[in-house]
């Protein structure tokens, strides 16, 4: 029994939603793929780090651009960063080098006050306390499809996504600076590849 004869298995039962654990090779991508083309709802995980990188991925492993174009509706993008320790919450100032991308991230809308953990009992002096997720949603539309299938770079694909609208996850990430639930150097650890 394998994991590629046991997704056989399941699709001879007909159902409406396919949840694939994580796509590791081309036999289980191409059984994920043509599923999503017959009219099942496939969820799956696959190891990349941006929403984008997980076209080039499945294209990289040997899918036809075409099918991964007609199949893929979404991608969500998640990294987890720390949380601002609740009970030692007190304003700090960053490296300013740290505040300078965030200020051209943000197009010159950089926040002026940051706030972070100063470290206690609670958190054990790390200043954090807990975990939340920054996402990255990306859709497809009809540019990101000819873009897969003519076989262009992710950097071109994540590009074209983010004119298109999609926030990246450093963007949701700044959000949550912003927001007093995370810190700048946070967000850049998770974030920076």
């Amino acid at each position: 029994m394998t994991f590629a004869s046991g997704i056989r298995s399941i699709l001879r039962q007909d159902p409406e939603v396919i949840m694939v654990g994580e796509i590791r090779d081309l036999e289980t991508a191409e059984i994920a793929i043509k599923s999503a083309l017959t009219g099942h709802l496939v969820l799956t995980t696959l190891h990349t780090n941006d929403a984008s990188g997980a076209i080039i991925r499945l294209v990289d492993m040997g899918v036809e651009p075409f099918l991964v174009a007609s199949a893929i509706q979404g991608v969500l993008a998640q990294r987890l960063v720390r949380s601002i320790c609740k009970h030692c919450v007190k304003e700090y100032q960053p490296d300013p080098k740290l505040v300078e991308a965030i200020a051209g991230a943000q197009n010159g809308n950089g926040k002026k006050e940051f706030i972070g953990g100063e470290g206690c009992d609670r958190c054990k002096g790390t200043g954090y306390k807990g975990r939340h997720g920054i996402y990255e949603l990306f859709t497809m539309d009809d540019n990101l499809r000819q873009m897969v299938i003519d076989r262009k770079s992710g950097t071109a694909i994540s590009a074209a996504a983010k004119k298109a609208g999609m926030r990246s996850m450093i963007m949701d990430g700044l959000q949550k600076v912003e927001e007093g639930t995370t810190t700048i150097e946070e967000v850049f650890r998770v974030t920076q590849v």
